[in-house]
């Protein structure tokens, strides 16, 4: 192509002197104007397309990342790995047409009107994802000394998570493991432990671990029969953010009614669960009310032996109550010691055996049949959510470092446990609740806990 321009500009005296020649200079000129115009049109789309790759890139990773944004422990980090490795992709626009990759991230606990540094996982709400620089050679510059060789194009997206849980009741703890680290509930090592929840002190003053709260609805509500009334639902309407607020007052035999719906009592409220027979307690907490947890050693063998004709099947051996709750009717579920999946949907973390019961064998008691201390068969229609009935989902605050007391809004930093429901609710101590921990709840392990996560930049 130059050479034939070079040609025709050596014979432009000649050519400009008829009008063929004209043409051709002016052809000439207008093939060189295309060439210029298609190579930057080209260049311009090149950088449009890669643009779009490395933005889509990089909102990839900050949305996967902000998932993780759930104030726990080990967040950031979780964040991090998945920003880095979130929808990998290869781009043949630039130079060296390798990954797309992410530079660095950085976490912050406020965005608008001004981004603020997060100091930790508990405060890290947003997550801002920048890729690396890549560069693109330009074709128009092969004809044009005067264009730019290359060009470097980067991109950054910023991300935020709101994780709220839905259909939860009212409740929340103060966290055991504040005061002893052993005493977690979200350890794995504690599932099967019994845990005393106690109401908190009468006025001022401020609770201790074990305390148990109870929540104003998210619409605001605290009063009495409106916190009963979620307690006892089957599936409570309201959903649960980071930030919860605590409802005032103890309201004893509110707590009592509605936890106590999931059994099966004289003039108590409806829907019990399909198996209402209470366990025994830890042997601590039952010798001793101060003790906050128990060691999960409850009298199994004792139990069974009372209950259930022949000896204790020896897939319940060392059981949790939880176990024996879910083999009493009937169902299979997979247990690693007291650590329990239920249900099995795919495969099973290493470590844990399927245990499937021969059948349904719920204790019974026909002499006294509204006793659910011997009595497991509920005499009316059960809950349609089954054995999750006497399942509890409690936000679990750290009361002693936030200073928890009376009514006021809180972080739960995302911190919530499911636990089971041991037995009634009984009239002494006053509100005591008997639950034995089952797990540690999070975005991937429990479909009603989300993590809503949106773009911000």
């Amino acid at each position: 192509m130059f050479n034939c321009i070079k040609k025709l500009y050596g014979r432009y005296p000649q050519l400009i002197r008829s009008e063929a020649g004209g043409v051709a200079v002016y052809s000439a000129f207008l093939g060189l104007l295309t060439i210029g115009a298609g190579s930057l049109a080209l260049d311009v789309g090149r950088a449009s397309v890669l643009r779009s790759q490395m933005q889509n890139r990089a909102d990839a990773g900050a949305l996967a990342a902000a998932a993780q944004l759930d104030g726990r422990e080990g967040a950031r980090a979780r964040a991090t790995a998945l920003a880095f490795n979130a929808t990998q992709q290869v781009s043949n626009i630039p130079s060296d047409s390798s990954a797309l990759a992410v530079d660095n991230v950085k976490f912050y606990s406020e965005v608008d009107p001004a981004k603020i540094d997060a100091e930790g996982d508990e405060d890290s709400r947003f997550i801002e994802v920048t890729l690396q620089q890549r560069q693109i050679d330009y074709v128009l510059a092969g004809f044009l000394n005067s264009a730019p060789q290359s060009g470097n194009h980067a991109a950054r997206a910023v991300a935020g998570s709101d994780p709220f849980i839905c259909h939860a009741p009212p409740l929340m703890i103060c966290d055991p493991g504040e005061a002893d680290a052993s005493l977690s509930p979200f350890l794995p090592a504690n599932a099967g432990r019994q845990i005393q929840l106690k109401p908190p002190p009468a006025g001022g003053s401020a609770w201790s671990p074990g305390n148990y709260g109870l929540l104003a609805l998210p619409d605001g509500s605290s009063g009495a029969s409106d916190i009963s009334a979620a307690l006892a639902a089957v599936q409570p309407e309201s959903c649960y953010t980071l930030d919860v607020s605590t409802a005032p007052g103890v309201k004893t035999n509110k707590v009592q009614e509605g936890i106590n719906a999931r059994f099966d009592l004289p003039g108590g409220l409806p829907l019990p669960a399909p198996n209402v027979i209470n366990y025994p307690k830890d042997p601590e907490i039952a010798a001793d009310t101060s003790v906050v947890m128990g060691s999960g050693n409850w009298d199994l063998d004792g139990y069974w032996t009372d209950r259930h004709v022949g000896p204790l099947p020896t897939d319940l051996v060392d059981a949790s109550r939880y176990q024996v709750y879910l083999y009493e009717q009937g169902l299979e579920f997979a247990r690693n010691g007291k650590q329990t999946v239920y249900p099995i949907d795919g495969g099973l973390p290493t470590g844990y055996a399927v245990v499937t019961p021969p059948g349904i064998d719920i204790p019974a008691d026909s002499a006294d049949p509204d006793n659910p201390f011997v009595d497991g068969v509920p005499s009316t229609l059960v809950a349609e959510n089954g054995h999750a009935r006497r399942l509890v989902q409690i936000a679990v605050l750290q009361c002693s470092a936030l200073g928890v007391k009376g009514s006021h809004t809180y972080p739960t930093s995302g911190a919530y446990v499911e636990a089971f429901v041991t037995q009634t609710v009984e009239d002494t101590p006053a509100g005591g609740i008997y639950v034995e921990i089952h797990r540690e709840l999070t975005t991937t392990n429990d479909p009603e806990f989300h993590a809503n996560v949106r773009l911000v930049e």
